[in-house]
């Protein structure tokens, strides 16, 4: 594994000297001054990376530009497509551990206030009473990071309870619920790929298992329960049965963090062979001026998304997977 750490740290380095040159003396993103989605993922990164100065100057940007009372906003972004609690749930988290407690303290009683009353989860939005797992996870970790620990127990065991309870595990992994329907699956005329992925085919989008997998590690760290990493030997399988293309996505990087994490606390060398794999690619597809893409034609604010996001797995992936 050494070799793969190295590969995270060149690449660690590479980006963020990308990131560096392109935050003003104001804490402006160039080229996404005031979009707020390439922030997302800015101060987390660069407090986690050691890069104060920067964090510092973001965050004063975004405590003038993009927050008020406990809520980030104020855009009408096309990319910004998942739902406000996911933007608000990195911020949060990365509010907090720069130690900008004036915006992360109110921010998390906004993301409490927004979970279902009565199950504490997310709901999907505009579908009724229905359970988003991806999104629950979110808040759930930035709730933690918070510490939030005894709020999460109940929620996290029902995404758990979820994860277990797959109807048609071997053919696809649904992340939406209700009490009064079970597992969403999307009609035929409906694109469910956001929150349904079928496990034969190729192009689907990843993220909520990698979520789910780094929410069963936090939950395992904090409790030392086995039935977490029950529920991430469930999700290891599928993602392991899926199309080979999951491996070479631009949606896997939560899927090689999530796995890295397991297997810090595990050892299980499973977790670490599927997060190296998936890093080592993650490295190849760096550009050579240190950003990441998500398509070809992609906006200056999704490079900054995607690159923040990249630095940051890689940072904990290197972490995780360093030779004891």
């Amino acid at each position: 594994m050494a070799e793969i750490v190295q590969r995270c740290e060149k690449a660690i380095s590479l980006g963020l000297g990308w990131l560096v040159g392109r935050v003003s003396e104001k804490g402006e993103l160039e080229g996404s001054e005031n979009v707020l989605f390439g922030y997302y993922k800015s101060l987390l990164t660069f407090t986690v990376a050691g890069r104060y100065l920067e964090a510092e100057r973001v965050a004063h940007k975004i405590k003038r530009y993009f927050y008020k009372d406990g809520l980030f906003g104020g855009e009408q972004y096309p990319a910004a497509a998942v739902g406000p609690i996911y933007r608000d749930s990195w911020l949060t988290w990365g509010a907090h551990l720069a130690g900008r407690y004036d915006m992360s303290v109110p921010a998390v009683n906004a993301i409490r206030g927004q979970l279902c009353k009565i199950t504490g989860a997310v709901l999907a939005d505009g579908s009724g009473p229905t359970i988003d797992i991806g999104l629950t996870c979110c808040a759930l970790t930035a709730l933690l990071a918070a510490g939030k620990s005894d709020e999460v127990m109940k929620e996290a065991e029902l995404v758990r309870a979820l994860v277990e309870d797959q109807p048609e595990h071997e053919k696809a992994f649904y992340f939406r619920w209700s009490a009064e329907g079970g597992f969403i699956k999307p009609a035929a005329d409906e694109d469910g790929k956001a929150w349904t992925i079928q496990r034969a085919e190729g192009g689907q989008i990843y993220w909520y298992l990698g979520y789910s997998l780094a929410l069963m590690a936090q939950m395992y760290r904090l409790t030392g329960e086995r039935k977490w990493i029950d529920a991430a030997d469930k999700l290891l399988a599928f993602v392991n049965g899926c199309h080979p293309g999951i491996f070479a996505s631009t949606s896997n990087g939560k899927i090689a963090w999530g796995c890295a994490e397991i297997f810090l606390l595990t050892g299980d060398t499973r977790f670490r062979d599927a997060s190296a794999r998936m890093t080592a690619w993650i490295c190849d597809v760096q550009a050579k001026d240190g950003r990441w893409f998500r398509s070809p034609d992609q906006t200056i604010p999704v490079a900054f998304d995607a690159t923040f996001e990249r630095v940051f797995y890689l940072s904990r992936i290197a972490r995780a997977l360093q030779p004891q």
